[in-house]
């Protein structure tokens, strides 16, 4: 994907970082969910799991990208539900080149 151009380059290429912490009856549909719209938005990061209703997720790239990440993983796959989630930014420079499940 070539976001340095057209209308996405004009200020929505700024990198940025956040962290997301979802809560609900998210499950692993969730997490594959998650890990597979950041990879396709070639965002880099991580997914980890956290007890049986909670995901955090850090992702970072494209500010426009990273925006509509946290659209889509607002609303989830068919098979889970998100019942909360907080934002929360955080310094860009994860060192890495792909987007993963941890733990």
């Amino acid at each position: 994907m070539d976001y340095l151009t057209g209308d996405l380059g004009k200020g929505g290429a700024h990198k940025c970082a956040i962290e997301l912490r979802f809560e609900g009856k998210l499950g692993e549909a969730f997490v594959a969910f998650a890990v597979a719209r950041a990879q396709r938005l070639c965002l880099s990061g991580w997914v980890e799991v956290r007890g049986a209703d909670a995901v955090t997720v850090v992702a970072e790239g494209p500010e426009a990208l990273v925006d509509a990440f946290e659209i889509s993983c607002s609303l989830g796959p068919i098979e889970a539900h998100v019942e909360r989630w907080v934002r929360a930014d955080r310094n860009i420079g994860l060192n890495l080149n792909t987007f993963k499940r941890r733990g």
